[in-house]
């Protein structure tokens, strides 16, 4: 059985808002380091690659015990992704050339996906494989704006969203899936904080693509699971969400894409 999961991240770290304004960003701790753990747990073993090779850039907002159960898990997880970020780091389109040595792809959240994922043409190249396979194909909580990376004209698209126009999706691999993203009312308290208004949604982005988003109540868990996508909506889903990921990993694939 194959073990190892292809984890893709963000190389950046400053998100572009309204009035030429921006926000630092990055990974959120929790989302990326409670399934991950939970993984490695499991005897998976996991690759990160980023777009640039870098290591990933951690949003210092998540850097606290709230996200997580109590203060002994968070030092525990905090420990566990620093050691792993200090190991090897693949570019991106390095690791797009040898798919086939993975069983699963896993997208953890922040807003960073929102940067230059949701454009990157070797993600298209990465989802592609996966959704033509039926592997397991797993985003939690902004991530899941990066699937609009496996579409034709993903870089049009994403211009025309931060234009304020109505993008037009083109070929979207997950036209007509169901999935679960950061919310509009979750991110509206969000960004109350940040210096200018986001320059627009996640769930209006992938529902304008094509997809039906299942978003649940605000800061509680929700996870979406259809066919070979797993969702998770918020930091608070990254539990059950990591659950169903391993329960999708112990599956042979239905059926594959044509």
């Amino acid at each position: 059985m194959n073990k190892k999961i292809l984890v893709v991240m963000s190389s950046e770290a400053v998100l572009p808002l309204q009035d030429g304004q921006t926000h630092a960003t990055g990974f959120y701790l929790n989302e990326f380091g409670v399934p991950a753990y939970r993984l490695v747990q499991e005897g998976y073993e996991l690759t990160i690659a980023t777009p640039r090779g870098n290591r990933p850039p951690l949003d210092q907002v998540s850097d606290a015990a709230n996200f997580f159960k109590d203060e002994a898990e968070y030092k525990q997880i905090k420990a566990f992704v620093e050691q792993t970020l200090s190991g090897s780091i693949l570019k991106l389109s390095g690791a797009a050339a040898h798919l086939d040595e993975y069983a699963a792809v896993f997208l953890p959240g922040g807003h960073a996906p929102m940067i230059e994922l949701m454009r990157d043409p070797d993600l298209r190249r990465v989802l592609a494989h996966f959704h033509a396979r039926a592997l397991p194909t797993a985003l939690i909580c902004h991530a899941p704006i990066a699937l609009l990376a496996a579409q034709e004209g993903a870089a049009a698209y994403q211009d025309a969203l931060q234009n304020g126009k109505t993008p037009d999706a083109q070929e979207f691999l997950y036209s007509g899936y169901q999935a679960t993203v950061f919310s509009t009312p979750e991110e509206k308290e969000a960004e109350s904080g940040f210096d200018a208004p986001m320059l627009y949604y996640p769930a209006d982005a992938l529902t304008a693509a094509g997809m039906t988003i299942q978003n649940g109540t605000k800061w509680v868990s929700n996870v979406v699971r259809d066919r070979e996508l797993i969702t998770g909506q918020n930091p608070m889903s990254d539990e059950e969400f990591v659950t169903v990921f391993l329960t999708a990993l112990q599956e042979q694939p239905t059926a594959a894409h044509a």
